[in-house]
Formats: structure tokens, sequence, C-alpha cells
């Protein structure tokens, strides 16, 4: 692993500063700023579900459009491109407290450069880099995302109660324009081409055979996409769907909001030791394996808070989201190049992602709207949890057909 690191450590440091750049548009750090701009346009909880939904429905939507760019663009000029993008959400961001008009642009920004592109351009990157090694490549790339989860919450509050939420929005706007991106520019001035095993694909045994690209109609055509598309997506809609509401289940639980954020770090923890883990797992067996359980933390944890009402689990619940959160964004990284090849990783992956990020644009304005009509956020909670149990043994019967998608493409093609 260390000569690996030490190999490719310009590579792997742009890929995971990326992922950690893309903090900047998730939940759990948009979401610290809610109480303030709904307080500021007079919003509720379910209209502002709405236009955070909006906006991040319109992301995804571009995102499945402009996704392919990588594949075309050199990853220099797709990273620094994208954060110049996300440098300019900040800085409207910033300016969201005045106008609706100018909030929804705003997060739609956030979440299309930041939630979509920066991990779309460091994961992507890294799946065509490396064959062999991809699970260590998408497991050190993806400590990025842990890594903006331990302590961007921690900055993001303490700036908030200290000067307010348009200077921390500002300051992020001058941190990636005058840091992140010279930066970035520096690390990836020297191109990486993909090793020559890049056409290969993991077999059962943990060996190596040749692997067929398929495009993203032929994903589309597949069954098996759709299938595992309800595991995968389990994390990001029901993780959003906690920290987007993290504040209201607090409230309700009378829990201190300030464990709760304190709690990231243990949810960091958590995430970095099942990230590097599931990259050892994948590069000896398999992506595939992990299917059937990397949802079952999440599972447990989702449904402790119905279950105790003490403040005492909160830790575990971090725990519990922070462990599948981990093996997700790893298996997220090599799963999908592993069953469909990496010659047009992009564009396949640029589907993908923009199915997820939809997922979390749901997930607000579902939760909010069910928390209008009176159902307890703790229980909507459990039932999502009871999903997770649902989902990860589907994923168990569908490992034979799984294991022979990359055969019957290449039957088709033969």
């Amino acid at each position: 692993m260390l000569s690996f690191i030490l190999a490719n450590a310009r590579w792997l440091l742009a890929g995971l500063l990326m992922c950690l750049f893309s903090g900047f548009g998730q939940t759990y750090f948009i979401s610290l700023s809610s109480d303030a701009i709904r307080g500021a346009l007079n919003l509720s909880h379910g209209q502002f579900g709405l236009g955070y939904g909006a906006a991040t429905l319109a992301s995804a939507f571009a995102l499945s459009h402009f996704g392919k760019l990588v594949d075309v663009w050199s990853v220099r000029r797709s990273a620094v491109t994208t954060l110049i993008g996300l440098s300019l959400a900040c800085a409207l961001m910033a300016t969201a407290s005045l106008s609706i008009w100018l909030l929804v642009p705003a997060i739609f920004g956030l979440r299309f450069f930041g939630q979509g592109f920066c991990g779309h351009v460091a994961m992507t990157s890294a799946g065509k880099w490396y064959s062999a090694n991809r699970g260590k490549a998408v497991s050190i790339v993806g400590l990025g995302f842990p890594l903006s989860e331990s302590f961007m919450p921690a900055v993001a509050a303490l700036m908030i109660s200290g000067l307010g939420f348009s200077y921390l929005w500002a300051g992020g706007a001058v941190f990636i324009g005058m840091i992140a991106i010279p930066v970035i520019f520096f690390l990836l001035r020297v191109e990486r081409e993909p090793n020559l095993a890049s056409t290969d694909a993991v077999s059962e045994d943990g060996n190596h055979q040749k692997a067929y690209d398929w495009r993203r109609a032929d994903v589309l055509k597949a069954p098996e996409f759709y299938i595992v598309q309800m595991a995968t997506l389990c994390t990001p809609f029901m993780v959003t769907a906690y920290f987007f509401n993290q504040q209201h289940l607090g409230s309700i639980m009378e829990w201190d909001l300030s464990v709760m954020v304190a709690s990231m770090t243990v949810f960091a923890v958590a995430q970095v030791v099942t990230s590097l883990m599931s990259g050892w797992i994948i590069d000896k067996w398999s992506s595939r394996v992990m299917l059937p359980v990397f949802l079952l933390p999440l599972a447990v944890a989702l449904c402790l808070p119905v279950v105790f009402k003490t403040s005492i689990i909160i830790p575990l619940v971090y725990i519990g989201l922070g462990m599948t959160a981990g093996a997700s964004a790893t298996q997220a990284g090599a799963l999908w190049p592993e069953l469909f090849g990496t010659r047009f990783l992009g564009d396949v992956r640029a589907l993908i992602y923009a199915v997820m990020v939809a997922s979390t644009a749901a997930s607000p304005f579902l939760t909010g709207l069910l928390i209008g009509l009176g159902i307890p956020f703790d229980l909507q909670l459990a039932c999502f949890g009871a999903f997770c149990l649902l989902a990860s043994g589907l994923m168990l019967l569908i490992q034979p057909n799984l294991a022979g998608l990359n055969s019957r493409l290449s039957t088709k093609n033969n």
C-alpha cells in the first residue's frame, strides 16, 4: 500500500482533495445554514425542501448531459473548471438570504459542481487510471469525503455562530479560488496515463479477465443495473434525509445539537476505516461481494432512534451511518468500472451520478412533506432501515446475474 501511494501520490492526492472540496455542495454542510436562510426568507421546512429538491434535480439533469466531458477533457481541465464553478456558487450562496431567486441558483451550483462534479471527476479518473489496484485507489481518493465531514461542519457551525452564514460562504469562495484551484492545477500538471491493465475486469475467483466496455445505451438495457440501484441509492437517499433533518431530529429527540455535530468525528473515523477495508476486500475478491452486506450498519443506525430516545445512542447512530457511507463510496468507485468497463466510464457514471443526485433531491422534499403531514421523522428512519434489509437480501439473490454481465456483452459483441 505504501509503495503504491508513493508512486501515485500526486494523482491520489488530487482525487482526494476533489472529494474533500465536494463538501461545499453536500447536504451536511449546506443544511447548517438552512435555519438562517429559512428565517431570513420566511420559508417553511416544506418550502425550503422543495426549492432544495428542485435545484438538486436540475443539477442531476445537467450532470447526466455534461458528465461525459470527463471522457473527453483532461483530468486537469475537468477539475479546474469544476472548482471555478464551485467558487462562483459559494459566492452566490453568500447573498442567498436576499431572495429566493438567488437561493435556488446558488444551491444548483453547489450541488452541480460540489456534490456532483467534484466526486464525479475524482472517482471516474481513479476508476480509469487503475485496475488491479482499483480498490486501493478509490478507497484512498474517497477518503476526501470523510475528511471533509470530520471538520467542515464544525468550521461552518463556528463561523455561522460568530459571523453569520454569509461570511462562511464568502470565505469558501475565496478559499477555493485562491488556494484549491492552484493546488489542483499543480498536482495535475503531469497527466497520468491509465495503466496497461486498465482493460481488465475482476473475475469471480479474483483473477483478471478481458473486460468489455458498455455504452450507456447497453447499461440502460440491463435489468441488473436497475436492481443494483435499489441498494446503491439507499446510502445517498437515506443519509441525505438524516443530515438534512438532523436539527429537526435533535429537536424531537431532545438531543443536544453540539453533540450531534461533534459526532461527525466518529462518523468520519468509521467512514475512513470501512473505506480502506472495502478497498482491500474489492482488490482481493470483487466489489460485487460487498453488495449484500454494506447496507447492514445503515439499517441498524436508522432503526436506533425509534427504539431508544436517549442521547447515549448518538455516537452509535453516526458510526453506523459512517460505516455504510465509507463502504458505499469505495464501492461506487469500483463497482461500475468492474461491471461495465472503463472506456465510456465518464458517460456511464454521469448517468449513475445523476440518478444518485436526483435521489438526494427527492429525499429532503419527501421527508419534509411527511414531517408536515405529522409522520415522526424517527419512524421514517426506521422504515428506511427496514428497506435496507430488503435490498441487502435482493443483492444476495442476484450475485450470479452480476457475475455473468461481462460474458453477456462479450457474446453480444461477438
